[in-house]
């Protein structure tokens, strides 16, 4: 073989390796090279679509191509882009690599050359080789030039061997507004755990939702969020009819199996219009590589998709906030937990993310997580909000001080600081500087509307429900919260309607009968309510705010003997555990004993109660509104009567 045309192969197949591109085609390119080089051997018979599967695609040996279409795919994929290539790039190579329909054995043809320009050329090469040589040769250079140039985001403007990093990196900065492409909204379904042990399942979520959040920051790109996504952990479904159900162009799903320190991670990327593949991929690496196994899946998502980013916008993707393996696993763990939304769950996850921060003190996410993990341990009246609402704080401005470009932590100061400090101008700013940093954030949405509805903004506090519920259509909490301005609103028959479609999604959410009991009080329809509430307590997951609803139900119809009841076993557990303040007045409110009803306000005022900020608005505060107390108690919140 002519050894200029060799190094020129081996040159061109080294630029492509440098760049950001080959990592992003990486499947068209393996599965280019092999197909040429078993043709070139005259092993076109091995050429099959099963053994494509296997060697190629790292598919399994009970790969299924009847069901698993990866390799029709990139076949048909190949063959337009290799058809393309030779229009442009490509139209004077004087071999021509075609891949017939049909059929995996490349053909290579020797292009006809114009008389005037070919003679020469022509007579020269049949001096130097003979045809088989020749293809030999140039085969090498066609494929790296091939693939360099199908691996290339935006191939107008370039020549291949004057592409470098420089080039690159100016490209990327000229990339500063991305560009909307023909799919615009993603699901990732939860990795499965293949692991022998099946004792992975944390790095399984840890890793969906860790992409989750990144793809979140692409704009323009609807990402459903993690918990709609974990709705379908473990249940056999058809992934088109999840994506059908959810609305999305596109469903990313994988899995994830480790042996020692050795990691498998797979992950496909499925066209809901047609069920076909547009990405798939195997990635086989130590286990302290997993996040840049993360980083390599968002990149990859991302160009599937169509979008164009800049540089530094590629690196928002998957950012890695530790260098250390052993503070991510924890945060990984501390996720896990703190994604059950139990009261083990989440006093569980603050053991994880507090370690975590002790192996990287620098570890500005892993604050984050903290901070999240004690603010709902206050808002779910497992803790008293003096014991963990500072705690929340401290680590939020933790996190900031290291790292102020965090979305996350953001929203997790404008949560303590509208439902802990009341410092409702800065709590504002913070939810709205954590939006503009992160726009698909559900839970920063979600937020956001509660402080809207607390100051009284209804309808500005509806339209970011509607963007929380887009991002997050499956939320329990979502669809709740969504009645709870219609109730703020005194529109009790939408807020019914609203937390019907809510149960009807989850039928085991108490807090959904506890508002929907609610509304019905409101309403004075008090049997349904009595049903509602009581629904609610016999599920597991309450807390003391349903006893306290059941209560208040009881004496508003006039049965006194059960609310004192009911109060008595408040007063009781709060000797045994946190039971809030507020809670307890809402009995005293319902029996219209106004004196004591304010003397536990007054308590939950000192403990900073997260329920005061719903003073202004809701109606569980109406029998209270025209005494003199009301108003006093209201300017202590920092709220302004209606």
């Amino acid at each position: 073989m002519n050894q200029s045309i060799l190094l020129l192969s081996i040159n061109l197949w080294g630029t492509r390796r440098a760049s950001r591109a080959f990592f992003r085609s990486e499947r068209m390119i393996r599965f280019l090279r092999y197909a040429v080089e078993q043709a070139a051997k005259g092993q076109g018979d091995k050429l099959k679509e099963y053994t494509l599967g296997v060697e190629v695609f790292d598919r399994r040996e009970s790969y299924d191509p009847r069901i698993d279409a990866v390799v029709r795919v990139e076949a048909r994929r190949v063959r337009g882009k290799l058809a393309e290539y030779y229009e442009t790039e490509g139209r004077l190579d004087p071999v021509l690599i075609e891949l017939p329909k049909g059929s995996y054995v490349p053909v290579f043809r020797r292009r006809e050359i114009h008389a005037e320009r070919g003679t020469g050329f022509k007579s020269r090469l049949r001096s130097w080789f003979d045809w088989k040589r020749i293809v030999l040769a140039l085969v090498l250079v066609l494929v790296g030039l091939a693939a360099y140039w199908l691996a290339t985001p935006s191939r107008s403007g370039f020549f291949f061997l004057k592409r470098g990093k420089t080039d690159i990196a100016e490209r990327r900065s000229e990339m500063a507004v991305p560009s909307r492409g023909p799919f615009s909204s993603i699901l990732a379904l939860p990795f499965v755990d293949l692991s022998p042990q099946k004792d992975q399942e944390y790095i399984c979520d840890g890793m969906t939702d860790e992409l989750i959040s990144g793809l979140t920051k692409v704009d323009g790109l609807r990402v459903l969020s993690q918990f709609s996504a974990f709705q379908f952990k473990g249940k056999v479904q058809e992934v088109r009819q999840i994506g059908e159900l959810l609305n999305v162009d596109t469903v990313l799903k994988g899995s994830v199996r480790r042996a020692g320190n050795q990691l498998r991670v797979t992950a496909q990327l499925i066209n809901m219009a047609d069920g076909y593949y547009l990405w798939s991929e195997t990635y086989e690496r130590d286990m302290k590589d997993l996040f840049a196994i993360q980083k390599e899946i968002s990149r990859a998502i991302v160009d599937a998709l169509r979008f164009r980013l800049a540089g530094e916008q590629y690196e928002r993707l998957a950012r890695a906030y530790t260098a250390s393996p052993k503070a991510y696993d924890l945060h990984l763990k501390g996720r896990y937990y703190w994604n059950k939304r139990t009261e083990v769950g989440l006093r569980q996850s603050v053991e994880y993310f507090q370690q975590a921060v002790v192996e990287d003190p620098n570890y500005a996410l892993g604050y984050a997580a903290l901070a999240d993990a004690y603010a709902l341990l206050a808002s779910y009246g497992l803790s008293s909000p003096k014991e963990v609402m500072l705690k929340a704080k401290a680590a939020a401005l933790k996190a900031l001080e290291i790292d102020d470009t965090l979305g996350e932590a953001h929203g997790s100061l404008g949560f303590v600081k509208s439902f802990y400090d009341w410092e409702w101008l800065e709590a504002e700013r913070e939810y709205k500087r954590a939006l503009e940093l992160n726009p698909g954030y559900a839970t920063g949405h979600q937020w956001y509307s509660s402080y809207l509805r607390a100051t009284g903004h209804f309808n500005e506090a509806l339209e970011e429900m509607k963007r929380a519920q887009e991002l997050d259509p499956l939320s329990p909490a979502i669809g709740r919260d969504f009645g709870r301005i219609y109730s703020s609103m005194r529109r009790h028959e939408q807020a019914i309607e609203q937390y019907r479609k809510t149960l009807d999604l989850n039928p085991g959410f108490p807090s959904g009968y506890l508002h929907l009991g609610l509304a019905y009080q409101h309403m004075a329809r008090y049997d349904e309510a009595i049903a509602a509430l009581q629904k609610a307590r016999a599920l597991p997951g309450g807390n003391p705010l349903i006893v306290a609803g059941l209560g208040q139900c009881y004496a508003q119809m006039g049965n006194r003997v059960k609310a004192q009841q009911l109060l008595g076993e408040l007063v009781e557990q709060s000797k045994r555990r946190y039971v809030p303040a507020v809670d307890i007045a809402l009995i005293h409110i319902g029996l219209g004993e106004k004196d004591r009803a304010f003397q536990w306000l007054e308590k939950a005022y000192e403990d900073h109660d997260g329920w005061l900020a719903w003073l202004k608005v809701d109606p569980v505060f109406d029998g209270l509104r025209q005494d003199p107390r009301f108003f006093t108690l209201l300017a202590k919140v920092h709220l302004e009567a209606n």
